[in-house]
């Protein structure tokens, strides 16, 4: 029967159920709490929850009262008072005390104190003591001295006895052992008693024992609080009865002490859990109004206030777990700090207040002083006595720690409980403003995106839809809503169609694909539709969301999307795609018909220059130029494609013989010898041609390329402007070139590349003045590998810059190790590539060399080609105007062989022209090339430039180039490049 009642209450209060009453916390004290539900209005209350003391205490069983009224478990109560009690602390809110009152029924015999109290849910909360000892003590205290005697022997209170008459007081040995000393390590004075009173309760309890002494009543009764010897506090309660003389003067007040501390200690923590309660609400009634920031200061004020801190800091910690973001300071803090803080910082860098991370749990440090590992609070930083920090950890992780410091009192588990408890709701909040804040980004998101949604229910009945549906099917959303999405078919799907979009919808939960429906104005389009099902958190499908977009225009442009994805954009010419495809099917056609295919493959040469003298805009005309032609010149049936920068493949169907592709072949080559007109320059191009053929040279499109790009290759090394036939030799001469690259490239990790000098001499003295550094391969494997195998290698494979790079160093290098002279004038030559003269970081990666090996910029001279500087010349002004601040000067490579104009020269800072080595070779028998040489050396004097001629191999060129006045000569007649080593030599025999 008592089973069936209880199960029936359960069900009830499950329905009026409360979470706002500190269980947890009621279940590990030591005295009684139990809570009540009122019901009719308080005429009654029903048991909510009891705690293990009042099973123990009073012999009941949790499961027999919970749901049980009051009334029906204690008959009596009603007549006792309690009831009252309770009904007034309901309704008014403030708390009682009630008793001590004595309980004699079948379950309850003795005195008892309650302390009734109303939770903010509307609970009441009766916590209850058992004081039957204290109402047995007060009587005791007017018995005789023999039971006086008896109770000072065996009560379980400290018994005192005040004899005014002769200023003597006794102090019993449990009132000593209640403060934790044995009888002999106290003395029995009045001193004793007042040096262990609280400061704060001295002054009250003497003036309340004088009032008493000058007026006593029957009863003295005072509660205060006492110095333990493990110097805590704890609260006792001292009860006396005076013992008057004949004059009706108190001469003795015979007494106990009585250890209310476990009382005190629930009430401040009912007190404590009340000021929790409403700093939880006013946190929660201020979320919505104010900012993260704000309602974390908040929070971090009411946590400093209930655990009567000084300090208080609150940070996040990020996903990564390992670096920390400090939020705040409690103001109490700032106001007696001045250091300053890294707002991040890594968890490796904290000190022992971080443990609460590393640990994954409070950290409580009630000797703060005496830690290990203090660091994290630098110099200027308030003094720290005591800490406590606490983290909140959520999916696992931990999302941020609070921490306070410098409560008077050391720190208690009851601290931790009630941060933990504030913070937690503190996260819960921040979480709700976080994902607030994402709804109404996601909202803004919907309304601004151009892409139509529409979220429906399971009927499907339409809930919502944004701006973007609006606009593109012309229906506005109240016209819509709560209909079928039906509403926009157009009636070009079957049903059919919809039930399969239905059944992969229901199997996979998204559904994607191209549906037309129709605008409400009658218009038929087409759209691109994603419809995702959203489930809730049992898999259960709750909601449609449907995006999709007009494509329109997109199909009308499918056309142009055909075209763009199998022709060149720049030339119009067939992509890759679409060649292949031509070729696969002529090779079709061949194999039935026993026909032979020819491709062609193109390269132009020297097309790199075009771009890096002119431009890519100038190259790019240039493509568009010779792709016209080709078009022009080649048969009808013939199909031409580009697939690369300057790479064309021509395809040749039904061939007849060798001699027609030949001629096809060269056709193709005088069209690119032809004049070009572009940027204001007229030039030239040559180009390289390589033939494969089918059957005899591959059999699918993939290696007829490939054989046809190896003969492309023999054709550039047989002087360009050529064709070869592709034979199995240049397979393995293909492969050997790729092996070269690879080998290449490993050669720079292992420092096989290296500067070789070539001195650069004055003419008038003989004497060294400079070196043009030479990049050499030693190949660590075999034999030296001669620049003119490996440099094309790195051009092509754009392994050029990283070659520089490596030489510039080692210059850097090579100048420190001869330790030459400041004042001695000498200068190193490095050539720069068109790419890596225009790269960003030049300037940064000279100064860093120059930098790192402490190096005068004086010591370093850049070579340029001419044709390089017409290309952007504004930023090629600027980048050596930055570099001669360096003190680096420029030359002029191989001038007289470029693109530019000579007028040019006057706008750049350059220093030297070094004459190429042609004119210089050609001189001592043409007297063109003398003149040209003459020419080259006064209009440089002019300029007040130096001149350096390159190549110099016989007497009779040095002769004519004194008598010309050059300044300087580099060639095979003083010396050819030589080892870093082998130059210093030179250099020291020139000194």
């Amino acid at each position: 029967m008592t089973r069936n009642k209880n199960a029936d209450h359960s069900h009830e209060l499950r329905h009026y159920q409360c979470h706002e009453y500190p269980h947890e916390l009621f279940q590990q004290l030591d005295f009684g709490v139990a809570v009540y539900q009122p019901i009719e209005d308080g005429r009654d209350f029903i048991f909510v929850d009891i705690n293990p003391a009042v099973e123990k205490t009073d012999k009941v069983k949790r499961e027999e009262l919970l749901g049980r009224r009051l009334t029906e478990v204690f008959p009596g109560v009603e007549e006792f008072g309690l009831l009252d009690v309770m009904r007034r602390v309901m309704k008014s809110g403030a708390s009682e005390s009630f008793g001590p009152t004595e309980y004699h029924d079948e379950r309850i015999r003795g005195w008892r104190l309650n302390h009734v109290y109303r939770l903010p849910c509307g609970y009441v909360t009766a916590v209850y003591e058992d004081v039957t000892n204290e109402v047995k003590a007060e009587s005791a205290l007017k018995a005789s001295e023999e039971r006086y005697r008896l109770l000072t022997e065996s009560s379980l209170d400290g018994v005192w006895d005040w004899d005014l008459e002769h200023n003597r007081l006794y102090l019993s040995p449990r009132w000593k052992m209640q403060l934790g000393y044995q009888d002999h390590e106290l003395e029995n004075h009045l001193d004793t008693w007042k040096d262990h009173l609280h400061p704060g309760d001295q002054s009250r309890v003497l003036e309340h024992l004088e009032q008493y002494l000058a007026s006593p009543e029957p009863i003295w009764r005072e509660e205060f609080r006492l110095r333990h010897k493990n110097g805590d506090y704890i609260w006792l309660m001292a009860r006396g009865s005076a013992v008057m003389n004949a004059e009706n003067t108190v001469v003795r007040i015979l007494g106990v002490h009585i250890d209310i501390n476990r009382r005190k200690q629930a009430e401040a923590a009912s007190a404590l859990i009340q000021q929790r309660l409403e700093a939880s609400l006013e946190l929660t009634k201020r979320a919505p109004s104010v900012s993260e920031k704000e309602i974390i200061q908040t929070a971090l004020e009411h946590v400093s206030q209930l655990t009567q801190s000084s300090m208080g800091y609150l940070h996040f910690v990020n996903d990564d777990q390992e670096t920390i973001e400090l939020v705040t300071w409690s103001r109490q803090t700032l106001l007696h700090c001045n250091a300053a803080f890294d707002s991040h910082y890594p968890l490796s860098k904290a000190g022992i207040w971080a443990d609460c991370v590393r640990q994954r749990k409070q950290q409580i440090h009630n000797d703060y002083q005496s830690m290990d590992n203090r660091k994290g609070y630098p110099e200027g930083h308030i003094h720290l006595v005591r800490h406590l920090s606490v983290p909140v950890i959520d999916d696992d992780k931990v999302r941020l720690v609070i921490g306070v410091g410098n409560k008077k009192e050391p720190y208690t588990d009851l601290d931790v409980q009630q941060i933990t408890m504030l913070v937690s709701d503190l996260w819960r909040l921040i979480e709700k403003k976080r994902n607030d804040e994402k709804l109404k980004q996601a909202a803004a998101v919907l309304e601004s995106t151009q892409e139509a949604v529409t979220i429906t229910d399971t009927g499907p009945h339409i809930i919502a839809v944004n701006r973007a549906f609006s606009e593109i099917t012309g229906y506005q959303e109240s016209e819509v809503l709560g209909r079928n999405p039906s509403v926009l078919k157009s009636g070009r799907h079957d049903e059919n169609f919809y039930r399969n979009m239905w059944d992969q919808l229901t199997t996979s939960g998204n559904w994607q694909g191209e549906v037309w429906n129709r605008r409400k104005s009658g218009e038929v389009y087409p759209e691109w539709l994603n419809i995702s099902a959203i489930q809730d958190d049992d898999g259960v499908t709750t909601h449609y969301v449907a995006v999709f977009s007009d494509i329109s225009a997109l199909k009308k442009s499918e056309q142009q999307l055909e075209h763009l994805a199998h022709y060149d954009p720049l030339t119009g010419l067939p992509n890759r795609i679409l060649l292949f495809s031509r070729i696969d099917h002529a090779l079709q056609r061949a194999r039935r018909n026993g026909n032979e295919v020819a491709l062609l493959f193109l390269d132009l040469d020297n097309f790199k220059v075009v771009n890096d003298s002119l431009g890519h805009p100038a190259g790019d005309k240039l493509l568009r130029l010779l792709a016209e032609r080709f078009t022009k010149r080649l048969r009808g049936g013939d199909t031409i494609a580009r697939i690369g920068g300057d790479e064309f493949v021509v395809l040749i169907e039904d061939v007849v013989t060798e001699s027609v592709i030949a001629d096809i072949a060269q056709s193709v080559l005088d069209e690119i010898k032809e004049p070009v007109h572009i940027e204001g320059h007229d030039f030239s191009v040559g180009g390289s041609v390589g033939i494969s053929i089918y059957p005899q040279n591959g059999e699918t499109a993939t290696d007829l390329i490939k054989n046809a790009d190896a003969a492309m290759y023999l054709a550039k090394e047989s002087g360009r402007n050529s064709f070869k036939f592709y034979t199995p030799k240049l397979t393995q001469k293909a492969k050997l070139r790729l092996r070269m690259e690879s080998e290449l490239h490993n050669a720079l990790q292992s420092n096989e590349i290296i500067p070789y000098y070539q001195p650069i001499v004055r003419v008038s003295d003989g004497k060294i003045a400079g070196a043009e550094a030479l990049a050499r391969w030693n190949s660590k494997g075999g034999e030296p590998i001669m620049p003119g195998i490996f440099i094309p290698i790195a051009e092509e494979s754009g392994q050029i810059d990283q070659i520089a790079s490596v030489i510039l160093r080692q210059v850097c290098e090579d100048l420190v190790s001869w330790e030459l002279p400041d004042t001695y004038p000498f200068k190193v030559a490095v050539n720069l590539s068109p790419h890596q003269f225009r790269n960003v970081g030049l300037v940064r990666e000279i100064a860093d060399n120059l930098s790192n090996f402490k190096i005068s910029g004086e010591r370093l001279e850049l070579e340029l080609t001419e044709t390089l500087l017409m290309h952007d010349t504004e930023q090629s002004i600027k980048k050596i105007g930055q570099l001669s601040e360096m003190g680096v000067t420029m030359a002029i490579d191989d001038f007289g062989t470029g693109y530019s104009s000579l007028a040019y020269l006057n706008r750049f800072p350059i220093d030297k022209l070094k004459i190429d080595r042609s004119f210089i070779n050609k001189m001592q028998n043409e007297e063109e090339s003398e003149e040209i040489v003459s020419t080259i050396h006064a209009m440089a004097r002019n300029l007040n430039m130096h001149v350096t001629a390159e190549g110099v191999e016989t007497a009779l060129q040095l002769a004519k180039l004194r008598h010309l006045g050059c300044d300087y000569y580099q060639g095979y007649f003083f010396s050819r490049p030589v080892p870093a080593a082998e130059f210093y030599e030179l250099l020291q025999n020139s000194t």
